[in-house]
């Protein structure tokens, strides 16, 4: 399982030394001993012990594995180091750390990626905890602290940036969340009402380093400035964390917000909570970033060609004995390859019948849904049909019924909605953009008939018996026919009620309601506002549950 990947690129004469240093002073911990520079840069394995302590107190030792392939012969030189180590308290699985180095004069490609194999079904029940390996530390702190090396311009995500100290720095952050070529996640870390913070950003950025950009947003910061540069999706308040994602290849940015319940939920702890936001954001960098990996394999097979091209080179000067010798070297060699070769051929394997495993689920959704696909097409040429001959006598409530048997999404909700009961009801482009932001939403039949009770048996008490007569057609837990006086007497928090309507502003304190979690899968709010000059509904939201309280 791939845990976490990681790639830097540094510059300047000292960073070979400060890379090595940093190297290996992880390997002293992890082996128990030391290695000179000289061993870290030639082909070898070493066995070592790690102790550590476990959480009852006692002190353990864990058997520990290094292997180090290296080519310097020429440029671009090439090193990896593998290392292997079982878990501190899972049986069965196993830590394994590939370190990549390449150099081209003085630049350095450096790689990191962590995974964990796993022996034992048990060891498959434990999750794994996301973590920033600690040699990325070491190495990230001997650059800073080495005048000749630093991190070439290229690299992002090194320190925490900043917004809402006025309208500028919210322009600029709307540029870089749309810029195509970001490769970096940012994460919009917000001060709770009292002014404080849930996290320290500068522990985050530092486990984040390279990975996630971390943009605190001041304590002063208007909210209302920020939605109106930035929009609601693209914000964050009230001690909320919003990630938002690289653009994906056609521009959209999709984000994850999380309120300060759901933050403190995970842990009384910085590291707990940090570890959180981590698997997030590896989740959506990792493969990118294993692209970039200097792989071992790749090291070993180019050190090969190099080592057998320098032998045709020499053996015609060799005598019988030496030209044997070296034979035997390259024999011995071959056979440590072959080892080696054979393990990744093992992981392949592992990862060729999780692949396959995936394509079949993929394929299944995909096949199912090709058939919602087919019967909602269906459905809506009956219903047009069924617009264009009223005699035939189709109920078009009962058609609506039967095309909602498989959930919808809350955007197919609203577009069928619209189209059914057009002169029922208006459905704005805010209720489109933020239903948009729910597929993942997964009781839309529910929704569905909250929508159909709106546009036509609420509409009909409201026109003729009034507001009081009308919400008796929901109950309590389907309907609000307004907001809580915390929300009422918060301008930002009425600002996010707000929505454009025929050219005004229009407050829109009516809503629908659907679960009460913090969880889009299952929670919704539509709120809606009531036109009687048009005699009409307006939707002008469908989406996650609004913030309730602010800074």
């Amino acid at each position: 399982m791939l845990v976490y990947a990681n790639h830097f690129r540094f510059e300047g004469e000292g960073v070979e030394e400060a890379l090595f240093k940093a190297i290996g002073g992880w390997l002293k911990e992890q082996l128990g001993f030391g290695l000179h520079p000289d061993q870290l840069r030639r082909e070898g394995e070493f066995e070592g012990c790690r102790s550590f302590t476990r959480f009852d107190g006692s002190r353990i030792a864990a058997p520990s594995r290094l292997r180090i392939v290296a080519t310097d012969e020429e440029e671009p030189v090439l090193y990896a180091w593998t290392l292997r180590n079982p878990d501190d308290s899972v049986r069965g699985r196993h830590w394994i750390t590939e370190l990549g180095f390449k150099r081209v004069r003085q630049c350095v490609n450096f790689s990191c990626v962590l995974r964990t194999d796993e022996s034992s079904v048990l060891a498959g029940q434990s999750p794994v905890a996301p973590s920033c390996p600690r040699v990325i530390r070491y190495v990230v702190k001997n650059v800073e602290q080495t005048p000749t090396a630093s991190f070439a311009p290229s690299v992002g995500a090194l320190e925490v940036k900043s917004v809402g100290e006025d309208m500028d720095s919210y322009h600029a952050l709307a540029v870089e969340i749309g810029r195509q070529e970001r490769d970096c996640p940012l994460l919009l870390v917000s001060p709770t009402k009292e002014g404080e913070y849930l996290l320290d950003v500068e522990d985050l950025q530092q486990v984040l380093i390279g990975l996630g950009q971390v943009v605190q947003i001041h304590r002063n910061f208007n909210s209302y400035d920020m939605a109106e540069v930035l929009g609601q999706q693209f914000s964050a308040w009230g001690g909320a964390v919003n990630v938002l994602f690289t653009p994906t290849p056609t521009g959209i940015v999709r984000n994850k917000l999380f309120l300060s319940d759901e933050i403190l939920d995970w842990g009384s702890n910085q590291h707990e909570r940090i570890s959180h936001l981590l698997k997030w954001v590896t989740n959506n960098t990792n493969v990118q970033r294993l692209r970039e990996r200097i792989r071992p394999e790749g090291v070993a097979q180019l050190a090969i060609r190099r080592r057998m091209h320098a032998a045709r080179e020499k053996s015609l000067r060799m005598t019988a004995e030496q030209l044997r010798l070296e034979l035997e070297k390259a024999e011995n060699e071959a056979a440590k390859q072959i080892e080696y070769f054979d393990e990744l051929v093992n992981q392949n394997s592992q990862l060729e019948a999780t692949v396959a495993t995936l394509r079949e689920e993929l394929e299944d959704a995909k096949k199912e849904s090709a058939r919602k696909d087919y019967t909602i097409q269906s459905l809506k040429d009956r219903l047009s049909q069924a617009r264009e001959s009223p005699s035939d006598g189709i109920d078009v409530t009962e058609l609506v019924e039967l095309a909602w048997r498989d959930e919808p999404s809350p955007l197919d909700c609203l577009d069928l909605l619209e189209k059914v009961y057009p002169d029922k009801c208006i459905v704005l482009p805010s209720a489109r953009s933020s239903a948009e932001e729910m597929n993942g939403f997964a009781n839309g039949r529910e929704l569905m008939r909250l929508l159909r009770k709106l546009v036509t048996d609420y509409r009909s008490k409201l026109m003729n018996e009034g507001d009081s007569r009308a919400r008796t057609v929901f109950s309590n837990n389907e309907y609000a026919a307004k907001e809580s006086e915390t929300v009422m007497r918060n301008k930002a928090m009425r600002r996010l009620r707000t929505f454009l309507y025929d050219g005004r502003e229009v407050e829109m304190f009516r809503h629908l309601k659907i679960g009460v979690a913090n969880d889009v899968t299952k929670t919704i709010r539509v709120h809606f506002h009531w036109d009687a000059d048009k005699e009409k509904i307006v939707i002008g939201y469908c989406g996650k549950h609004l913030p309730v309280s602010s800074c």
